[in-house]
């Protein structure tokens, strides 16, 4: 399972940067202009991640050989989708245990490199990932699915960067209704040639997503949630984040930035394939901000919040910045069966006193949905 610490940091350090309320991008002047047949070509190229529900991500990390889930989930999809007819065939084993579809392997690794630029060839069974697969050493053996909705992107802009790379901004929408948008994203790959033509590589892809006003809100999460009942409404920025696995984020500042609350829904093991416990999530939280462990004061059992909730409670609190920039920090860690959630609230410290009762007040009062 990839666990995407990296995406989660880029969640925390949002944070930091939303305080000045820049995006801090320095783009180079675009060299050239694109057409409006380049944008559709762009739009299909990005079409092809959004279709599988890959809308937030980082290649290199989704390409990672040691956790490859992603990466073979999205070789054995994009085939099942696009060139059902071609490569997908029945299982012809008794019993067919891994599923009733079979896909050569070969057709995943050049799925691959042609929308990656990765040469993938340790192929490797995922038979713990949610759906499996299983390889054989010639066949991936899997179960098909449909029904789900598709989302196409539309790209309406892009640019070269200084590094010669393509910025591409656009909007996510339903392939069955243009009108339903999803949500904006930005994402950046590489020029490419694959089978002789001229196409690209992605390198990440991150969609900031709509309510049903067109606003950033944490709609679209599927499956058991945490709301902050009694957080403002109206907030300053926010952003919303989720991979193809279920792992998200929700991210509000309110106050110029003096304090910020981020929702994350995280998996119940660390990057190391171990299970997080309130005994270890000083570990995790040190992961994440990239601070010594020594530094963070945890707290294993918060029986109050536990019989609050129903789920056992741990909570770790931890200074970050200095000077000015320095910032209280609190998080609350609600162990669930399916997934391990973590309440962040960050505070500018000289703010701290002021903002104790809200702070109480939001952390006793969340609600689960499903």
């Amino acid at each position: 399972m990839v666990h995407c610490t990296k995406k989660r940091l880029v969640t925390i350090l949002l944070v930091c940067s939303l305080l000045v309320f820049t995006c801090g991008a320095a783009f180079a002047a675009a060299a050239e202009g694109y057409s409006s047949a380049d944008l559709k070509k762009m739009s299909t190229f990005l079409s092809n991640f959004t279709e599988l529900g890959f809308m937030s991500f980082d290649a290199k990390e989704l390409t990672n050989e040691k956790e490859p889930a992603d990466m073979i989930r999205f070789g054995i999809w994009h085939n099942y989708v696009n060139n059902f007819k071609s490569r997908i065939s029945q299982c012809k084993k008794k019993n067919c245990e891994w599923g009733s579809l079979v896909i050569e392997g070969k057709y995943v690794a050049e799925t691959i490199k042609k929308y990656f630029d990765v040469d993938y060839k340790k192929l490797a069974s995922v038979t713990e990932s949610d759906p499996p697969y299983f390889y054989d050493g010639k066949l991936y053996h899997f179960e098909g699915a449909d029904g789900e909705a598709v989302y196409y992107a539309r790209v309406s802009e892009a640019e070269k960067n200084s590094k010669g790379q393509i910025v591409m901004r656009g909007e996510i929408y339903n392939a069955e209704d243009e009108n339903d948008l999803l949500g904006s994203f930005e994402a950046l790959a590489k020029p490419h040639k694959f089978g002789g033509k001229d196409t690209w590589a992605i390198l990440s892809m991150e969609t900031e997503y709509y309510d049903n006003e067109g606003q950033i809100s944490d709609d679209a999460v599927e499956g058991l949630w945490i709301e902050v009942s009694k957080f403002p409404e109206e907030v300053e920025r926010a952003a919303f984040d989720m991979n193809g696995e279920g792992v998200a984020s929700f991210t509000r500042i309110l106050d110029g930035g003096v304090i910020a609350l981020v929702v994350e829904r995280l998996p119940v093991s660390n990057t190391d394939g171990e299970p997080v416990t309130p005994e270890n999530i000083g570990k995790l939280v040190a992961e994440f901000e990239g601070i010594a462990e020594d530094r963070i004061k945890v707290t294993p059992s918060l029986d109050g919040f536990a019989k609050l909730y129903s789920y056992p409670v741990a909570g770790a609190e931890f200074k970050t910045g200095d000077d000015e920039d320095a910032r209280n920090n609190i998080d609350l860690f609600l162990f669930t069966d399916p997934w391990l959630f973590r309440i962040h609230v960050s505070v500018a410290a000289d703010s701290m006193e002021e903002y104790e009762e809200r702070i109480q007040e939001w952390l006793t009062n969340l609600k689960f949905r499903e």
